[in-house]
């Protein structure tokens, strides 16, 4: 099952626009999240670094994908706020603190709905965005 579970989403996001994509890696960053959560309320220290990591490399490529010149002062600020998720996340691995996570999740939390409610309303133009073919992100689950 697990297995047409990533064949379902690594096409999923090979087909998406870069709109979906931004969407796509805010929910895999909440989930990955989630189930570190979990693993250190299980005591599953070396699961819960590797989901920790898997946040931070979607939050290290949301980042990288912003370009800040034709962002203005959104990217910038979209910039602080993933650096800042990203300190906090490396904060939460050494501490394994829930809280910490749950803070970090629930910040993506609120920026994803505020996307999707930007696709909902913009789609057209939203499906204009680039995404830098630099982009070293790699679907693993």
């Amino acid at each position: 099952m697990k297995q047409y579970q990533n064949v379902y989403m690594e096409n999923q996001i090979m087909t998406a626009s870069p709109a979906k994509l931004i969407a796509l890696l805010y929910d895999g960053a909440v989930d990955f999240i989630e189930k570190a959560k979990e693993n250190i309320k299980a005591k599953d220290y070396i699961s819960a670094n590797e989901n920790i990591k898997k946040a931070q490399d979607i939050i290290m490529e949301l980042n990288l994908s912003l370009d800040i010149e034709r962002g203005g002062e959104i990217a910038k600020n979209l910039r602080s706020l993933y650096n800042y998720f990203y300190r906090r996340l490396l904060e939460a691995n050494v501490k394994k603190d829930t809280n910490i996570l749950e803070e970090v999740k629930e910040f993506i939390k609120d920026l994803s709905d505020v996307w999707k409610e930007a696709m909902k309303r913009e789609g057209k133009n939203l499906s204009k965005l680039s995404v830098p073919s630099n982009s070293t992100f790699t679907v693993s689950g």
